[in-house]
Order: C-alpha cells, then sequence, then structure tokens
C-alpha cells in the first residue's frame, strides 16, 4: 500500500507516519522509486501499536521508543525481554525519599513471603514501596499487608495473562500482547475498579 492508503488505513496523518519513518520507530518501506515507497501489515500493525502507546498509555515518543526496542530485542530468554517492556513503559520513578530504601526492604520481604519469583531490578518494587510510604505519610500505621487482598487478585490476573503470552507462536507476538496487556488493560482495571466503587457506594450508602 502507498503512504495514502497507510494513512487511511490507520488514522495516523501522513507527516506524522513520515515522522515516525525519519525517527525510526517506523520501519522503512520497500523503495519503489527515489520519492516513494510501498508499506504493508507490518508498518499498519506498528502504527496501531503506536497510537495505543500515545493516545491510550500516554506515553512519551521517547517511552514508546524504548518499548519498541524491546519488542524488537531477540534471542534472550522471554522473561527478561518482558521484563524490559515493563520497564519501558514506566512513566515515572519516586522521588529521592531517604525513606523509600526501608520501605523497599520491608516490601520486599513481604514479597518474599508471598513467594513470589522476582528479578531484583524491577522497578515496581520502588512504586510499591513508595506507595506504603505514602499511606504513611497519611497517618496509616501499616505495613506492606496491607496490599494482601490486592496482591491475591493480582496474582490471579498475573496468572492467566502469562498463560496467554506463554501460548503465543512467536516471542514478539508474546512481548507485544504484554504491552498492549499492561497498557489498555491496566487502564480498563483502574475504570472497572472505580466504576465498582461508585456501584457499592451508591447501593449502601446513596
Amino acid at each position: 500500500m502507498r503512504i495514502s492508503d497507510l494513512s487511511r488505513e490507520s488514522g495516523v496523518p501522513i507527516p506524522t507516519i513520515k515522522y515516525y519513518l525519519r525517527e525510526g520507530l517506523l520501519p522503512a518501506g520497500e523503495r519503489t522509486a527515489r520519492n516513494q515507497a510501498t508499506y504493508d501489515a507490518t508498518h499498519l500493525r506498528r502504527l496501531h501499536l503506536i497510537r495505543v502507546l500515545v493516545e491510550v498509555g500516554g506515553l512519551s515518543l521517547l517511552a514508546v521508543r524504548r518499548v519498541l526496542a524491546a519488542l524488537e530485542r531477540g534471542g534472550a530468554p522471554l522473561h527478561e525481554v518482558l521484563a524490559e517492556a515493563h520497564t519501558a513503559l514506566r512513566r515515572d520513578t519516586p522521588g529521592e525519599d531517604p525513606a523509600l530504601a526501608p520501605a523497599r526492604a520491608e516490601t520486599d520481604a513481604w514479597l518474599t513471603e508471598l513467594g513470589w519469583n522476582l528479578g531484583d531490578g524491577s522497578p515496581a518494587r520502588d512504586d510499591l514501596a513508595a506507595a506504603l510510604l505514602a499511606l504513611r505519610g497519611l497517618g496509616w500505621e501499616v505495613g506492606p499487608d496491607v496490599f494482601e487482598r490486592y496482591a491475591r487478585h493480582a496474582s490471579a490476573l498475573a496468572e492467566a495473562e502469562i498463560a496467554y503470552v506463554a501460548a503465543a507462536d512467536r516471542p514478539e507476538t508474546a512481548v507485544e500482547a504484554t504491552v498492549i496487556g499492561t497498557v489498555v488493560f491496566e487502564r480498563a482495571l483502574v475504570a472497572l475498579r472505580r466504576l465498582a466503587q461508585e456501584h457499592h457506594s451508591r447501593t449502601r450508602l446513596g
């Protein structure tokens, strides 16, 4: 297909597609003339993925580049590539609070008690510790076990998701599924939780 067809099928304006091509976010098409090239379903799929990352996930183009690099990395164990993708999807990091390190030690010990098999470099460890600090900053005298009910539900969800990923026919398909799941279904999960809170609030307190 020509770039005009690619734009029409993807909903991405031609100038944006050309920008993605210049920046290497989209692979070059097959050159047919000095100023012309053709594109295929691979380019269309990549554009749809970029749109999801930017419009639904709210990622910057720098973060999108990191995600795409993780998708394209070959030869590494799948769980390592998935860890790279999760790291690339991270939008911000906790501040340099001196209390973060001891809170991280507490949450790490609790995660070990749960029996979760985790890598040392997982950025979500710091996110969990930062959440614990936030609760304590609001006057809550709690430990990491305050998150236990969420951990149980999260484990069941993740087990089903990774089973789906593991059944993928190709590693790149598996990683792409995880990226899309993290961006789209994570947003859906937050939305569903808020809707459920509204439902139970109106039912019980309304």
